[in-house]
């Protein structure tokens, strides 16, 4: 985690906590119309990665080697 030191000093733990649950892809966003809203965007990026992966020419060459 980075430095907390341009934190004023009653909100270090807090900005620790956020750094932390950043770290573990859980982002916290502001709207004006539903407040703070919690999404983890771990996920979504590995699915992606699973949806695409049948589709590297690269990984299927290797994976023919593999499994002839």
């Amino acid at each position: 985690m980075g430095s907390t030191a341009h934190v004023e000093e009653g909100k270090k733990e807090l900005a620790k906590e956020v750094h932390r649950h950043a770290h573990l892809g859980v982002h916290l966003l502001y709207s004006n119309e539903r407040g703070v809203v919690v999404r983890k965007g771990v996920e979504s990026s590995l699915v992606e990665v699973k949806e695409k992966q049948d589709n590297d020419p690269i990984l299927l060459e290797l994976k023919a080697k593999i499994n002839p």
